[in-house]
């Protein structure tokens, strides 16, 4: 009885080996060897009808999955029914090198793997028939210079290459918190010939600014778009509908190419040089223009200098504040304006400049002397530190007319002279009469006396006769002036804002206050403290400084801040304010 058992399972495990063996899943891609930047897919086909999705996330350690789609397919034949489900990927290969497809899961199954050679960017690859086909789309990328120093510029340049058509095609390159990435210039168009293949290059430009020292590795350019499928399923080839509908009726498949990594070696900054602020460059030029040009002024009158940096190589945000830099001396006031910055571009990179207009007010006439400005910055070009300088200056402060003059501010105290024997008396002019210096009183003394007591009495008794006399009505009042009117000197106001016309707005804004106010308006403080806002306050101050100072000014934020008048506090009627005092 038990060999008869022995033998049934025997004859059973028999048919199942000879039975043929099916896997509940199989893979299959397009492409075994593909060019690095093309992109292969890869067909899933479960063995049924099925409502769940694959596990795909194997794949993404070495692919991109750029799209999918699912179908599902039912054969009846004389043998029966069968069911099977699809899924098409379209992979972008993410290294070069030889890639494995590992087993994905679906519904409880597993695809056997699969092997993909995928060849370098720019190298041909083969064919069926063994010929060799150069690569129809790569990157160049091309880093100047590979050892820079800490927030020295560097420049990336990024070249495409492409024999095909590219749709929709978009370039992706950014930095990190170790580098700040700059996009540079407008993209630049040509031809080139390699391996026998003719391409259009596209040229795009980066310049990098490495925030640390060491090495540092960026993520390599992204090129992701779409090119013609000259591979199709059709039985009648790329094109069912023959030449004449080919353009109208060509579909297009995805493309991601990935760029060679970007390896920077940052070198620290130098020991030579200086201490402060940091300026590695390869060019740096700082100027001064003066108004007036002689340096002479009246006490109380401004003077102004613009203060223009620029450096090739940094941008506008790395040049350091020289209105810092520039203390005045004791009984000089600084005034700085708000500086103006740019960036350009300039032989593939960056040209960074900021402008900054000073002035200067002394009340007390004198000689003041500005002390020199000295700037060091480091040479990228030659590995040398190098200095920029402005020299030191002297502003003549005169008296203004009709003001008598006081001893100038600056002078130094006069040493004491020397002791010497005291000066004799000084001798009596000769057309003084002799009695002139005499101490006794003379009669005409006496009678001068009289004279005024005389005057003296007389102006009494007529005061006194006034007295008595009835009081006439007093004169009537005068008229009081006709009070602006408030509409008008807003929109007089609110236009001379829109022309950046500082004075006339300044004019009309206090005309604008008299009218709305009802009293007399000097000064613009009582608006500050009525409105508390210090948007408005702000904006107040930026229109005194250019109507003191000369700066240029921009109407349209105190315009914006200003659209009505407050209403007139307690504070603002008795002049107090938060706007400091310009006008001296």
């Amino acid at each position: 009885m038990k060999a008869r058992v022995a033998a049934v399972w025997l004859a059973l495990c028999l048919c199942v080996a000879a039975a043929p063996a099916r896997a509940a899943v199989t893979a299959a891609l397009s492409d075994t060897q593909i060019v690095s930047g093309t992109t292969v897919q890869l067909t899933l086909t479960y063995d049924g009808l099925t409502t769940s999705d694959p596990d795909v996330a194997p794949l993404r350690a070495d692919f991109d999955i750029l799209g999918s789609s699912t179908s599902t397919s039912v054969q009846i034949g004389t043998g029966g029914s069968s069911e099977s489900t699809q899924v098409v990927l379209t992979l972008a290969p993410k290294r070069t090198g030889r890639l494995t497809i590992p087993p994905i899961s679906w519904d409880g199954e597993r695809s056997p793997p699969l092997t993909l050679t995928v060849t370098g960017a720019g190298s041909a690859s083969a064919t069926a028939s063994g010929a060799r086909t150069p690569a129809k789309v790569f990157i160049v990328s091309r880093v100047t210079p590979a050892r820079p120093y800490v927030q020295q510029q560097t420049r990336l340049t990024v070249q495409i290459y492409t024999a095909e058509q590219l749709y929709h095609g978009t370039l992706q390159f950014s930095g990190n918190g170790a580098v700040l990435v700059r996009h540079v210039g407008a993209d630049q168009y040509g031809n080139a010939v390699r391996n026998g293949q003719t391409y259009q290059v596209i040229t795009r430009r980066y310049v990098l600014f490495p925030q640390r020292s060491g090495r540092i590795t960026l993520t390599g350019p992204v090129l992701a778009g779409e090119v013609a499928d000259r591979q199709s399923s059709s039985p009648w080839g790329g094109n069912p509908f023959g030449g004449f509908f080919g353009g109208l009726m060509q579909t297009l498949r995805p493309i991601e190419l990935h760029g060679d990594p970007v390896v920077l070696t940052v070198r620290p900054r130098p020991s030579g040089a200086a201490s402060g602020h940091w300026l590695p460059a390869r060019k740096v030029t700082l100027t001064a223009h003066w108004s007036p040009r002689t340096l002479t002024a009246q006490a109380g009158d401004p003077l102004t200098v613009t203060l223009d940096l620029q450096a090739a190589g940094l941008t506008a945000a790395q040049l350091p504040d020289l209105a810092h830099r520039l203390a005045p001396p004791a009984g000089v006031s600084a005034y700085p304006d708000q500086a103006k910055l740019a960036n350009t571009t300039q032989g593939g990179g960056v040209l960074g400049s900021r402008d900054q207009t000073i002035a200067f007010i002394a009340n007390r006439p004198g000689r003041y002397r500005l002390p020199a400005i000295t700037l060091h910055w480091w040479d990228t070009r030659t590995n040398q530190p190098r200095v920029a300088s402005l020299p030191a200056q002297n502003l003549n402060i005169v008296p203004a007319p009709g003001v008598a003059a006081a001893p100038p501010a600056a002078a130094q105290a006069t040493p004491p002279a020397p002791a010497s024997p005291a000066p004799r008396a000084a001798p009596v002019p000769a057309r003084v009469p002799p009695q002139a210096v005499k101490t006794s009183l003379t009669p005409w003394h006496w009678l001068t006396v009289a004279m005024g007591a005389l005057w003296v009495a007389t102006v009494g008794i007529w005061l006194a006769s006034r007295r008595r006399r009835p009081r006439p009505a007093a004169p009537p009042a005068p008229k009081r002036p006709a009070r602006p009117d408030a509409s008008a000197e807003r929109t007089a106001f609110r236009a001379a804002c829109e022309r950046n016309d500082a004075p006339a707005a300044r004019r009309h804004l206090l005309g604008w206050m008299a009218a709305a106010w009802d009293v007399p308006a000097t000064s613009l403080q009582p608006l500050a403290a009525a409105s508390r806002d210090p948007q408005l306050s702000t904006a107040l101050r930026e229109l005194e400084r250019a109507c003191y100072g000369g700066a240029g000014w921009q109407g349209a934020p105190l315009a914006q801040a200003l659209r009505e008048l407050p209403a007139r506090a307690g504070a603002a009627a008795s002049g107090g304010g938060t706007l400091p005092p310009l006008y001296p």
